[in-house]
Parts: structure tokens; sequence; C-alpha cells
């Protein structure tokens, strides 16, 4: 459970670490990202808006002046000469009437080069009559009369006043069009005869034509003119269903409202002659339009980029996290002693090869644990060896005791000396709780082993010693001389007759190393002699001598190691030489 935890947490970590340096600073980049785009698609299309209304408002004023310029040019052509011919009309003879109208026409059409967007020329007389010009007009003279720039224009004589018509006012056709009328009320200096009230000029505008291209594209809106006071002046798509007041109050030229449950957008332009407003309406989602689409493949391309992101962390986890959870779960059944643990190499190559290594490296392990298990079991047995190998019966002890007891009141010295080296040997042998004393004590045990061999051979052979300069305080294994000395004593001085048998035995220090050379001048030996020697393959014949020789050589290589194995070099005939060597320890470093 504990595992599985561990193993959640860390793929917690990972999702929680991708969350925030991946999944939310990409989130935070898209959304700005949106944002600025849909600000920029929106900013384009309400450019585009104000283009098509500048268009508008430029065609308009230029309409506007030349609708005034031309009505200003016929009135005051030829030293009023117009004014003149219409005052003429103004009479109940039909025969003057009708020659002045033939003659009011000629001038018109001389006046002003015939084109087809003048629709009609009227001069309305105080007297409540009118002469037309070109076509008659539908609308009554009542409405005219009343009309803003008809009373405007009485007000300011000799001032041209502009007005407009959301139709066609020379036909009955219902078609959405726009008239300009331009109106001037001539003074008594133009009108000397005092009979003419209002000359009005009506002009088919081209600004409606224009007005009905752009409300066809719906990007574009609906544009509607509307006079200051938010009054409608020609609404050609019934544009003022989206009429607010904040249009004409507020002074805005862009204006965001929400109506109906639906948000639009108010564009505005004031044409600057006449003051009249060019609002275009627009529903924001025809502008966001291109945009939501644009953002709808982004949202897309992201969730596919999270989705292989999200494939990615899956491959990740299972090939890369779970290999290096499985690793660390063997480690720690390593921790607890299990050395049988053995991962399944997965993942990537690099990480099959680490697990690799971590198999094999435990199998190395619980190896060379068994090894030094092995190596233990060894040493005991070596010790119970060296501990068999000797006499050692404590009855024995108490039995020499009593003999050299006997030999020294019965006066036989020699006995008495006998027994005490003897019983000397043994003591060191009983001390199963000392495994290492002095090389000084060592070489007091071997005096006394020497004092008996002596006895045994009749002083057949000498022993000397070199013990150099702080070796006798160096600590060493005991009874580690005894074996070597006696291999000497019985092997190599057996078959000599006449030559006395010398054993040397040197100490010296060396490199932190303590090294005991035992020499004899005995027969020497072969080196298949020596390595039967030393691999013990003589034990069986039960030779109690190569048993004490491999016990040495087992104990050295338990104690210090491989590199402080015994080495033996020999010359058939001449010599046998034997190496100790150990670390030089004191007692005080030994404790």
């Amino acid at each position: 459970m504990m595992w599985l935890n561990k193993k959640k947490n860390l793929k917690a970590s990972y999702y929680h670490t991708f969350l925030a340096l991946i999944v939310i600073p990409i989130l935070l980049i898209i959304i700005i990202s949106i944002a600025i785009i849909r600000t920029m698609m929106v900013d384009s299309a309400t450019r585009s808006i104000k283009r098509a209304q500048d268009n508008i408002i430029a065609t308009l004023g230029g309409e506007v002046k030349d609708v005034s310029l031309r009505l200003s040019h016929f009135v005051y052509v030829n030293d009023n000469e117009i004014m003149k011919i219409a005052a003429m009309t103004d009479t109940q003879d039909f025969a003057k009437r009708y020659s002045a109208t033939l003659m009011l026409s000629e001038s018109f059409n001389f006046a002003m080069v015939p084109v087809q967007d003048i629709l009609s020329a009227i001069f309305y007389m105080k007297d409540g009559e009118s002469t037309y010009m070109k076509d008659d007009i539908i609308l009554p003279d009542e409405e005219i009369k009343a009309s803003d720039w008809y009373q405007q224009a009485l007000k300011d004589k000799n001032m041209v006043k502009v007005g407009f018509y959301d139709r066609n006012v020379a036909t009955s056709r219902k078609a959405h069009t726009l008239t300009i009328v331009a109106g001037l009320s001539p003074g008594i200096d133009v009108d000397r005869d005092n009979v003419v009230e209002m000359t009005a000029l009506f002009v088919s505008s081209q600004t409606g034509n224009l007005i009905k291209e752009y409300n066809k594209e719906k990007l574009l809106g609906i544009t509607m003119l509307l006079n200051p006071d938010g009054t409608p002046v020609f609404d050609v798509d019934d544009g003022m269903r989206f009429f607010i007041p904040e249009i004409v109050s507020g002074g805005e030229t862009e204006l965001h409202h929400k109506l109906d449950g639906k948000n639009y957008v108010y564009v505005i332009s004031e044409e600057p002659v006449t003051g009249l407003l060019a609002v275009s309406v627009v529903d924001s989602e025809l502008l966001t339009r291109d945009f939501n689409r644009t953002a709808a493949v982004i949202v897309a391309v992201t969730v596919v980029l999270f989705g292989l992101f999200y494939i990615f962390s899956s491959y990740f986890l299972k090939n890369i996290i779970d290999p290096i959870h499985n690793t660390v779960e063997g480690m720690r059944l390593v921790e607890e002693g299990r050395l049988d643990v053995h991962v399944v190499p997965v993942g990537q190559a690099e990480l099959r090869v680490m697990i690799h290594s971590f198999n094999r490296m435990t199998r190395r392990l619980k190896q060379l644990i068994q090894e030094n298990e092995e190596e233990q079991q060894k040493k005991h047995e070596a010790e119970i060896r060296a501990l068999q190998s000797q006499i050692n019966p404590h009855f024995l002890v108490n039995s020499l005791n009593s003999i050299r007891f006997i030999a020294q009141v019965s006066r036989y010295e020699a006995i008495a000396r006998m027994a005490e080296a003897l019983i000397k040997i043994l003591s060191c042998s009983f001390r199963s709780n000392v495994g290492f004393y002095t090389l000084n004590e060592e070489l007091e045990v071997l005096d006394g082993f020497i004092y008996l061999m002596k006895i045994r051979y009749s002083d057949g052979f000498e022993i000397e010693y070199e013990i150099g300069e702080y070796c006798g305080a160096c600590m060493v294994p005991r009874l580690i001389l005894q074996p070597i000395v006696e291999n000497s004593i019985v092997h190599g001085f057996s078959g000599l007759e006449e030559e006395l048998g010398l054993i040397s035995v040197k100490a010296r220090l060396e490199d932190t190393y303590l090294y005991i050379t035992v020499r004899d001048n005995g027969k020497g030996m072969t080196e298949e002699e020596i390595r039967r020697l030393l691999s013990n393959e003589s034990a069986g014949n039960e030779d109690y001598v190569s048993v004490g020789v491999t016990n040495v050589n087992t104990r050295l290589v338990l104690n210090y190691g491989e590199e402080c194995a015994l080495k033996i070099r020999s010359e058939v005939g001449k010599y046998t030489e034997t190496v100790l060597r150990m670390p030089a320890e004191t007692k005080e470093e030994y404790i």
C-alpha cells in the first residue's frame, strides 16, 4: 500500500508540475492571444464600417454643396433674369402665363445643364401659386411649406437651406430614394417684383443608393441617416428599431448596447455641413463571426496538443517513471535484506541498462555475502582446527604440574623443565579468548617448544634470532611460528647425517608491515611439494605438521587478506625459507 501511495504521489506531483509549468502558461498565452485577436478583428470590422460611413458622408456633403451651388447659379444668373421671368408667370392671363413659362423653361435648361439627378425646380409665389420646371412634385404644398428647410429659408433671405426626403418626390413609386431639396427665399434686391416667396431645387441623391449597397454587406450593418435631434432622414432597412437616445445625446462615435438579449455595435459619423448623423448598427456576433471560427480552430489545436501531451505523459510515466519506481522498490527490499530481488527490465534502453546493472549488483552482493559467510565459517573452523591440533584437555596440564612437582621433589630437573616447557605451550593453546599476542610472547612459547624438540632430536639443530627494534611489541596470531619451525625440524632436517641443522628466525618492520622470516638449511622442497603443503593435499595422511602450516596460512588470509598469504621459497638440498607478512599493530592499536 505504501508503494502504491508513493507511486500515486509521484504521478500526482508530475501532473501538478506539468499543469503549473506547461498547461496553465499555455492556456494564459492562448486566452491573451484570443483576446488580442478578437480586439483586432472587431477593430478591423469597425474601421471598415467607419470607412463606409466616411464615403457616405463625403458623397452626401458633395451633393449638398453641388445642389446649393446649382440653385444659387440658377437664381442669380444674368442679373436675376430668372427671377424676373418667374414673376411674370404669376398672372391670370393664360397666354402671358404660358409664354412666361416657356421662357422660364428655356432659361432653366440653359442655366441647368440637363442631368438626370435633377427632379424638379419650383417657384412658390407669395399669393399661393407655384410654377414647376421639369416634373411636378407629388408632395402637397402645405407639407413642403411646413418643412424646416422652407421655414429656415424664409427667415434667412437669399440664403440656401437644404432639406431631405426619404423618397422620390417627383414620382409615386414607394421605393426608398434619398431626395435633396435646396431652397432660397429671394429678398427684394433679388426679386424686385416682390412676387416669388421661395425657389426650390429637388435633386435625386446617390447617397441613398450608396447606403443601400453598403447595407447589403452584413458586416457593415444597417446604415441610416438621422437629424441631429435623432429623427430619421433616410432609413431604408428599418434601422430605427435599434435607435437609442444615447446615439444623439452622448456624442459618442462608437457605442455598444444590448437590445433584446443581443449585443449591438453603433458606429456614428457626422456630416459637417448639414449636421446629419450617419449611424450604422451591426450585430456583435457578425463582427466576431470570423473570430469565433479562428478561436474554434485555436481551441481545437490546443485540445489536440494537450491530447498529445497526455499521450506523451502516459508514455513517459509507463516507460520512465514506472521502471524507476520498480527499481526504487527493489532497492528498498534489498535494504530490508532480501537479496533475491529481481526487477524486470522495462522502459527506455538506458533504464533497462540501469535495471540490468541493479540486478547484477544484487546477485553480486548476495554472492559476496555468501563468500563472506563461508570465509567466516572457514575462519571459525581454522580456529577450531588450531585448537584441535593441540593437546587440549585441561586435566593434562594438571597432570603435568603434578609430574613437574614430583620431578622437583625427586630432584629430576630435566624432567621438571620439560614439563614446564610443555605446560607453557599447552597454556598458550588454551587461551581460547585471546587470538593475538605480542611477538615477544610468541617467541617465549617458541623457546619452550625448541627446548622439547632439542631433547627429542638430541640437540641435532640450533636456532638463532634476529628481531628488529620495536618488532617484539607487534601483535601476531598465537602459535603462528611453532608450526613453521616444527616443519623445518621434522621435514627439513630429516635425512641430514653429520651436518648440524640451523634455523634462523628474523623479524623486521617495513612500510607499516611486520615481516617474519623462518629459514633452515634443510633438504628443501620442490615447487610441487610447496603447492601441496599450502593446499593441504597431504592432510588426508593425517600429517600434523602439514595441517599446522596450512592452518597458519589460512589464519593469515582470514585475518589480513590474500596479500598476507604465506610465502615459501626453497631450493632442493640447500634451504627452505618461509615469509610471514602482517600489519604492524601494537597492543594499544589492536585494542
